[in-house]
């Protein structure tokens, strides 16, 4: 059994509302041991959880950390906002170290910035077994060739529901008190000429930060991987910078920043989608355990296909047909990010996606899948609800 981890990133506010730029609330957590880290932000703080085998373990403890740390913030007089963009103004005080220093040369200072702006979940999944090499920190490519192909499956998935989990969880309609998208972090964070918005942080950069296309083999991962480090070396070069000196970390795992990677801790790192209330987080993220778990366990094959929307996760023999690579980027993305369950192809997707996982989610994990069906029945996301009320 694979494990499971959360890392969930927060805004932090005062009394009156408006963003907490201090800092003293993540000074305090630490001293008392929360399980929290720095975020770009002052005013953000991430809470982390230990990964567990059942993800019931996962999402107590995760429930726990977090309880603490609105606890501690109330008594100092403060909140915690659940959501990924601050709806009034957000002015980011950015901590200061070298690692971040270093980005604003890279990317430049307005786009440098948006890592202050919103908030995103992340969940984590162990990668296959024998896949990951923890001396050297990198994918085991010597294995049996079944093993890499569920690898590579496990990975097409996830990039290709991405737009599934990022409607499910969008949370950010408004950024500095005007409306952006009902996705507003996607295009904050990603940008790009697909997304036609280029004042993303990685509007100029896809390699590093967008959603990436399917893999057919390892070696064409592992091949894209190595890309990223040397494309990020050469951005550090152009600031005359030493890569030797100013990368964050030592694996070539640590150089990407797409909703889908493989982390330089041996998991397969989703973190495409908005922070949001955790009844609707423990709801995408029981779809994501037990579709992971099905591919991994039974060897399914993700088969991307020439295929109409309502013919999506449909299964024959050991094979699951996804739509290809071009589509989920260049229309069911964008669909996500400025129309939601708007769009007729995404709605369709997504009743698709959720009807094939929920007959292999256990009966004990069921009850976590309401919000999300009722978000799908209501065809309304939290972004919808934030709208209509303002």
């Amino acid at each position: 059994r694979s494990m499971s981890g959360y890392e969930t990133e927060n805004f932090i506010l005062k009394s009156d509302g408006s963003l907490d730029h201090s800092g003293k609330i993540f000074k305090l957590a630490e001293k008392k041991g929360l399980a929290v880290k720095k975020e770009a932000a002052k005013s953000m703080v991430e809470v982390i959880c230990m990964p567990h085998k059942r993800l019931s373990s996962t999402s107590k403890d995760l429930i726990n950390n977090l309880l603490q740390l609105t606890e501690l913030t109330e008594k100092n007089n403060g909140h915690i906002y659940p959501f990924s963009t601050y709806p009034g103004i957000n002015k980011p005080v950015i901590q200061k170290n070298e690692w971040y220093k270093t980005q604003e040369k890279i990317f430049g200072y307005d786009k440098y910035m948006t890592a202050g702006l919103c908030c995103g979940f992340h969940q984590h999944y162990a990668l296959p077994r024998g896949m990951f090499d923890p001396k050297t920190k990198f994918i085991n490519y010597k294995l049996k060739s079944k093993v890499k192909k569920t690898l590579i499956d496990s990975y097409n998935l996830l990039n290709a529901v991405d737009p599934i989990f990022t409607t499910l969880l969008q949370s950010s309609p408004y950024d500095n008190c005007k409306y952006l998208a009902k996705d507003s972090r996607m295009l904050l964070y990603r940008g790009g000429k697909k997304l036609t918005y280029m004042k993303g942080k990685y509007a100029h950069h896809q390699l590093l930060g967008g959603l990436s296309p399917y893999k057919q083999t390892l070696q064409d991962l592992i091949s894209t991987i190595k890309r990223r480090k040397t494309k990020w070396d050469s951005l550090l070069k152009k600031q005359g910078l030493d890569p030797k000196k100013h990368s964050k970390c030592g694996s070539e795992l640590d150089f990407t920043w797409n909703p889908v990677k493989i982390n330089a801790h041996g998991t397969l790192e989703y973190r495409g989608p908005d922070m949001n209330l955790l009844s609707v987080i423990f709801g995408m993220s029981t779809m994501m355990k037990f579709a992971l778990r099905e591919f991994q366990q039974n060897f399914l094959m993700v088969v991307p296909m020439d295929i109409e929307m309502k013919e999506a996760f449909t299964v024959e023999n050991n094979m699951v047909f996804i739509p290809p690579h071009t589509t989920v980027r260049n229309e069911l993305q964008v669909a996500s990010a400025y129309e939601g369950f708007k769009n007729k192809d995404l709605k369709i997707y997504i009743n698709r996606f959720y009807n094939f996982v929920k007959g292999n989610v256990l009966d004990r994990y069921r009850p976590l899948l309401k919000p999300i069906k009722q978000m799908i029945d209501n065809e309304t996301s939290i972004s919808d609800k934030i709208f209509a009320k303002t």
